[in-house]
Formats: C-alpha cells, sequence, structure tokens
C-alpha cells in the first residue's frame, strides 16, 4: 500500500503532532507499507529527503499564523501516487481533500484538537478568537471519508462540531524501548546549570496558545510567593522550548525577566530526541499544563517512562479554577 501524508509540519520541525506522525510512519514502513510525506519548510530543510526509509518532500510554503498555505500543484502529483491520503490539520486539510476527492482517493483526516469556544479562552483578542472559531469549523466540517481523533476528548468535541463526520478514534502509539533508555544524569545538570539535590519540573515542546505556558508561568509565580526562602532553594522549573512560534517564546522570556523569576525559571532551546529522552528520564516531574490539547503526547511519553506527571484538568478550567489545576 501507498500511503500520502499531507502535514503542515514534519520532521525536524519540533512538536507531539510531528513526533506522533513520525512514530506511527515509521513502523509501518517496518510494515512494508510505502509512506510518503509531503510537507512545509518549517523545520529548516527543502527539497527531497528520506528519513529512516520516509520518503520528505519539503515545500517553501509560505506561512499565515504558522499555518503553511498549501499550493495544489505541489501536492498533486503525490496524491496522484497514493493509495490512500492521510491529511493533518489544518491549513492542508482543504486543498488536499478536495483534490483526493476529484481523483477519487480515499482520505483520512487527523484532528489533535477541536477547540470550538475555548478559542476565546487563549486568544485574549475577540476579533482573533472568532475568527479562529470559524476557520476551525471550516476545516473540520471538510468531506473526507473519516476524520481520526487520538482522544476520546477531541472525539467528543468533533462531533459537537460536525455532527455527520465519521470519526475513528485511535490513540497515538508509544516507543516501548524508551523504558531502557540510560540516563546521563551529568549531562543532565550541565545542560539547565541545576546539580543532583535539585528538584526538577521540566515543560518540553512548542509554546503555542494552547498549550498553557503562561497559565503555567503564572502558577509559578504564586508558588514562589507562597513558599519559604527554605523550601525555594532547590526547585527549578526547567522549559525545553521550541522557538516556534517566536513571538510567544519572546514573550514567555520577557515575563519571566520581568518578574526576575531567573532563579528558579530556566528556558532552554530544543534538542534531539536522544537528549530529550534522557533529561525527561532525569528529571522529577514532567508538567503539562495545556488547558485544551486533546491528545496529550507529552503526557503519554511522562507514562510510558514511569515519570511522575503534573497535568492540568479541562474540569477545573471550565468551572474557571485556574489556580487549582495548574499548582505545582
Amino acid at each position: 500500500m501507498k500511503v500520502c501524508y499531507v502535514l503542515p509540519h514534519f520532521y525536524p520541525h519540533v512538536g507531539g503532532g510531528e513526533q506522533a506522525f513520525l512514530d506511527l510512519i515509521e513502523e509501518l514502513v517496518k510494515q512494508n507499507v510505502e509512506a510518503r510525506v509531503i510537507t512545509s519548510s518549517s523545520g529548516g530543510v527543502k527539497g527531497h529527503q528520506t528519513y529512516k526509509g520516509i520518503d520528505i518532500y519539503y515545500y517553501d510554503w509560505k506561512m499565515l499564523f504558522g499555518h503553511p498555505m498549501v499550493k495544489k500543484e505541489d501536492i498533486k502529483k503525490h496524491i496522484e501516487w497514493a493509495d490512500l491520503i492521510h491529511i493533518g490539520v489544518y491549513s492542508p486539510v482543504r486543498v488536499a481533500c478536495n483534490l483526493a476527492r476529484k481523483m477519487k482517493k480515499p482520505t483520512i483526516v487527523t484532528a489533535h484538537e477541536v477547540l470550538g469556544k475555548r478559542w476565546f479562552w487563549i486568544e485574549s483578542n475577540k476579533i482573533k478568537a472568532l475568527a479562529f472559531k470559524i476557520y476551525e469549523e471550516y476545516i473540520v466540517k471538510t468531506k473526507c471519508d473519516y476524520f481520526h481523533t487520538p482522544s476520546y476528548a477531541t472525539q467528543t468535541d468533533l462531533e459537537k462540531c460536525n455532527k455527520k463526520a465519521k470519526i475513528r478514534n485511535i490513540y497515538w502509539i508509544v516507543d516501548e524501548t524508551k523504558k531502557e533508555i540510560q540516563t546521563n544524569k551529568t549531562k543532565f545538570n550541565e545542560y539547565f546549570g541545576v546539580t543532583d539535590e535539585d528538584r526538577v519540573f521540566l515543560n518540553y515542546g512548542r509554546p503555542g496558545k494552547t498549550k498553557g505556558v503562561f497559565v503555567y508561568l503564572n502558577a509559578i509565580e504564586k508558588t514562589i510567593q507562597k513558599l519559604n526562602k527554605e523550601e525555594l532553594e532547590h526547585i527549578k522549573f526547567c522549559f525545553i522550548m521550541a522557538k516556534d512560534p517566536a513571538k510567544e517564546r519572546a514573550k514567555f522570556i520577557k515575563q519571566v525577566k520581568e518578574e526576575q523569576l531567573e532563579k528558579y525559571v530556566i528556558v532552554k532551546e530544543s534538542v534531539d530526541r536522544s537528549d530529550l529522552e534522557n533529561y525527561i528520564m532525569c528529571a522529577d516531574y514532567v508538567v503539562v499544563p495545556s488547558i485544551t490539547e486533546g491528545f496529550g503526547l507529552t503526557a503519554i511519553e511522562a507514562c510510558n517512562m514511569g515519570k511522575k506527571l503534573i497535568y492540568s484538568s479541562r474540569r477545573l478550567f471550565t468551572r474557571g479554577n485556574f489556580w487549582k489545576s495548574n499548582t505545582v
């Protein structure tokens, strides 16, 4: 079977969705499935590349709010080649589904999350929030053979938005070999500038609007205000934060400096996968503060590695109880 994946971003672009698709496609290739990924050059790569047996075509598409504007002429030949088209939200969906339907090719659309009214939680500008909500509805109401959701939370949200959608809920896979990772605590300590005495709370990924990093930062501020000097002496909040979206990352770092939190909050650049896995294993806790995320790959990975997990609760957020759901 030949499967064409049309994705907004892919390896080496940093993100949970990108890692989830990479894990999935890598396993399919092992089962002798021919896989071809069509994606943007957001990871800094252009042209045709091969990675772990996967043919990847990177196109220099223009970006709008972090989403690539997919060109029909770039993906047409790849859709013609494939037996099945698998598309990731948001921007590639309409273009790829329309082309596939004309060529009578079956389509699957993966919706990581469907925010609906929660756009107004994460975007303070009401006009922008409304625009994002309308655009999301436009995308998830696209005609396709099946929608794939990676959690029942997302499935429920999608059903509310598109009552006619055919949905299959399938959780993302994780690599069981990660349980056998050999840790290097010295490298971990050197990278973050911490010691063996420190208790480290780790968050990693993109600082996107839906990821809850600013809610988490506000929770950190409240925690520091509540604890005394002795209690705070060996507490570190470490972040491995992607460069994209750059504006949100800069805003986060600015707030850390303005609130004089540099002693406790440590922000580092993205690292390669092997180092990331080592750092997850070395941390005392993994923190997932997202208030909207439907698939939670970070949480899955942390649990798979046997790490203590701190996460936010949508139920508590729905009641407006922001502080309790994020207390560390």
